[in-house]
């Protein structure tokens, strides 16, 4: 799987992907993982992480910890 393109590494082993990535994104998603790892995630992983950063009344980043999945 491939990450979003506006995804950027904002540190050793975090990503952060803007709001600009999905309407309704009230902070900006970060994601805790190597390059590896990331790499790795399955889409359902980036749709989730920003689904969280768009909920009511949540406040500076939405996370994903590096053991981060999707399950149907």
């Amino acid at each position: 799987m491939e990450a979003p393109k506006e995804i950027k590494e904002v540190g050793k082993a975090t990503w952060e992907i803007p709001t600009t990535f999905k309407k309704g994104m009230l902070v900006p998603a970060r994601i805790i993982a190597t390059r590896k790892l990331l790499e790795q995630m399955d889409k359902g992983v980036f749709d989730q992480v920003t689904n969280v950063a768009c909920l009511p009344g949540i406040v500076n980043h939405a996370y994903c910890m590096p053991d981060g999945h999707f399950a149907f």
